[in-house]
């Protein structure tokens, strides 16, 4: 079900009720873990370069101060 919210910053753009963004966020989840087994093949070349990124952040100092 879509429902039309009434903050402004929305406009006239129609917004998923929570039942629906669930489902969609629980689809896309299900997807990803097919994606993502061990030994189901390459992964997309959009995934592929935000796991990339991801390993990169993940790899960087901390900027936050050691509480030592």
């Amino acid at each position: 079900m879509v429902t039309a919210m009434s903050d402004p910053r929305y406009g006239d753009a129609p917004q998923m009720d929570h039942s629906t963004s669930l489902a969609v966020c629980n689809g896309i989840g299900e997807r990803l873990r097919d994606i993502m087994k061990p030994g189901a093949g390459h992964l997309p070349p959009r995934l592929q370069e935000l796991m990339d990124q991801l390993q990169h952040i993940e790899d960087a100092p901390s900027i936050v101060p050691q509480l030592d």
